[in-house]
C-alpha cells in the first residue's frame, strides 16, 4: 500500500501516471499491479474510499458449492477419516 500511496503522491504533485509508477519503484510495464491502469484505479478508488480503498481486495475466487453444515456432515462422515498408512495404497506398491 506504501507504493500505491506514493504513486498517488507523484501523481498529485503533477507527475504522469507512467512516471509515477517508475518513480514509486516499479517500472509501468514491468509488474502487472503497478501500471498506468492500475495508477488510475486507485485514484477512483481513493477518491471513492479515501485511502483506505488502496487495501487489496479479494479478487472473488470460486463460491462455495457446500453450505457450512453440509461441509461439517461431509467431515464428520467415517469414509472421510484418515486410514493407517498401511491400509492406503500407493503408486509404488507391487502386487503379489
Amino acid at each position: 500500500m506504501a507504493r500505491r500511496l506514493l504513486a498517488l503522491a507523484l501523481i498529485l504533485d503533477g507527475r504522469k501516471r507512467e512516471d509515477a509508477a517508475r518513480l514509486a519503484g516499479v517500472e509501468p510495464r514491468g509488474l502487472p499491479d503497478m501500471n498506468r491502469q492500475a495508477l488510475r484505479d486507485w485514484v477512483h478508488r481513493c477518491n471513492a474510499d479515501g485511502v483506505t480503498g488502496l487495501a487489496d481486495r479479494h479478487g472473488g475466487g470460486v463460491a462455495r458449492r457446500l453450505s457450512a453444515e453440509q461441509e461439517a456432515e461431509v467431515i464428520a462422515k467415517p469414509d472421510n477419516q484418515a486410514r493407517p498408512a498401511s491400509s492406503t495404497p500407493t503408486l509404488l506398491q507391487r502386487e503379489g
